[in-house]
């Protein structure tokens, strides 16, 4: 029997969309390290996490009336939390090939509290991704002065 036989999603179709996620987070931080190099940030970037060092770049650049940056900052900031629990906090596991809507992963917040990601969701967050890092790279912040 093939995994093409499962009528529903397995193990392996649940890892590999967890496995999207990552991927689809690693092109995000390619646009980060990209614009980071581009303002002359090359060496600061050397050490840490490029997030923080990003967050640090798009504060300083953003303004009051720049709401475009607010929002792609907050829309980082939540893909971030949720491509966390993926990457940090898996507790659990499951699917069954044979019954409905049951491939999905358990996670544990830092807080505490655990999040229930359907395999629907997961697909869903490497799509968010994805978008938001399109329209990073359309909304390069200025070079800080």
């Amino acid at each position: 029997m093939t995994i093409e036989d499962y009528p529903y999603p397995t193990l392996r179709d649940l890892a590999e969309e967890i496995g999207h996620v990552q991927i689809y987070w690693s092109f995000l931080e390619a646009e980060m390290r990209k614009q980071l190099i581009a303002a002359g940030y090359e060496a600061k970037i050397a050490r840490g996490a490029l997030i923080t060092h990003w967050r640090t770049y798009a504060s300083m650049n953003s303004n009051s009336s720049d709401n475009d940056l607010a929002e792609l900052m907050a829309d980082v900031e939540r893909l971030a939390a949720r491509r966390n629990l993926l990457a940090h906090g898996i507790q659990s596991v499951t699917a069954n090939p044979w019954e409905k809507d049951t491939a999905a992963v358990v996670c544990a917040a830092p807080d505490g509290l655990l999040h229930h990601l359907t395999i629907g969701a997961i697909q869903g967050l490497s799509a968010q991704i994805d978008a938001v890092r399109r329209s990073m790279r359309r909304s390069r912040p200025s070079t800080p002065g």
